[in-house]
């Protein structure tokens, strides 16, 4: 028991302590507990000190993990799992970092700031910046971010998505973001619709469906595995998915995903094992919140999608997967590095930028410095 409020009661045994400085207050150090329990309290926050002295504990609540709605049986078949919805609005589901806004007190003053899902606040890292990343992209509109808190009551769940930060899906996009959703500190959804008046860059509606959802939902991870295109080092063009607010005959909002079958596949492997793909995809997705990965921590992600029994006997393959993003990471930091160096525009003086390269790096690995430049 904390102050009044039972940690473990609300996150289990899954949650870390912290203590950070803001680096969007930078006069503040916030301590307290962040969740790792993959359900509504995913990446909450309970803040109980800043700057040393004990504070009336905050409970944050981040972007929910959201689930798909079906169960495979043995037989490979699905069985699909819809609660009593009035209707879906269908969105885009983007393919980057999630950035979550949000405000505290301590006190006598409230501050906005910004997190990764995993990490009480945004923070530079070797294998990406998403704090400078965050700055370059949304600075202009703060102001207005924190309006909407206000308008709306809630915090702001945001996708960073772009070239210069790309998981699977590409984009012709170097950096950009796009406002996903608003959270209550009760756990409330606000679907993009539900908010108030956001004056920043929000995902438009691609539909409403109000019956045969089951149906509904085949048919479209139909069209967008269609769409689909494989594209080099393991990437795609196209779109990673949708996500799906059901609006419940109660007014609350319940957050479902859709991804077309080979997307879906990397992030949700069937049979007995688990895929390649999908414990690279969880390295990757790890930078967000540490520079370093170790088996541990990745267990720790995995065990999220997949039981303990999968995870336990794909102790190998993880090993494996570790080893081969780190050295994946570090070649793309290596090459950043070196083109930083050059002073000079990739955009402008290609041929020149990519002369001066082939000085340090092997001719066959140029191919791949291009590949890594190109996505910015």
């Amino acid at each position: 028991m904390m102050q009044g409020i039972d940690i473990e009661a609300i996150f289990g045994k899954d949650y870390n302590e912290f203590c950070e400085v803001d680096p969007f207050n930078l006069k503040n150090e916030v301590s307290g507990y962040i969740s790792r329990k993959p359900n509504e309290y995913y990446g909450a926050l309970v803040i109980t000190k800043i700057n040393g002295t004990d504070v009336s504990p905050q409970l944050i609540c981040g972007s929910p993990k959201m689930h798909y709605p079906f169960q495979t049986l043995q037989d490979g078949t699905r069985r699909y799992i819809f609660p009593m919805a009035k209707h879906v609005e269908l969105f885009e589901k983007l393919d980057g970092t999630n950035v979550f806004a949000y405000h505290y007190s301590d006190g006598d003053e409230r501050y906005m700031t910004f997190k990764t899902r995993l990490r009480p606040f945004l923070a530079p890292g070797r294998f990406g910046d998403f704090l400078s990343m965050w700055r370059e992209v949304a600075s202009d509109y703060f102001t207005e971010i924190d309006r909407e808190m206000d308008r709306s009551g809630c915090n702001l769940s945001f996708e960073m998505f772009g070239s210069r930060n790309t998981h699977l899906v590409v984009y012709d996009v170097p950096l950009a973001f796009r406002l996903l959703f608003g959270v209550t500190n009760e756990g409330r959804i606000l679907s993009p619709t539900q908010l108030k008046n956001p004056d920043v860059p929000t995902l438009e509606p691609l539909g409403v469906i109000d019956k045969d959802f089951a149906s509904n939902y085949e048919r479209i991870q139909k069209e967008l595995q269609e769409k689909l295109s494989p594209q080099e080092d393991g990437y795609y063009s196209g779109m990673e998915g949708n996500v799906w607010y059901l609006h419940m005959p109660e007014g609350r909002c319940v957050q479902l995903k859709l991804k077309p079958e080979t997307i879906e596949a990397i992030h949700f492997a069937q049979g007995a094992g688990i895929s390649k793909n999908s414990v690279i995809a969880t390295c990757w997705n790890a930078f967000e919140n540490t520079d370093t990965l170790t088996v541990d921590f990745i267990k720790e992600l995995l065990l999220e999608e997949f039981p303990q029994h999968k995870v336990e006997a794909n102790m190998g393959l993880i090993e494996r997967c570790i080893e081969y993003v780190m050295q994946e990471a570090q070649f793309r930091a290596e090459v950043m590095d070196a083109y930083r160096a050059t002073g000079m525009n990739f955009l402008l003086q290609k041929a020149d930028v990519m002369r001066r390269l082939s000085e340090k790096f092997s001719k066959c690995k140029m191919k791949k410095v291009y590949s890594i430049l190109a996505r910015g």
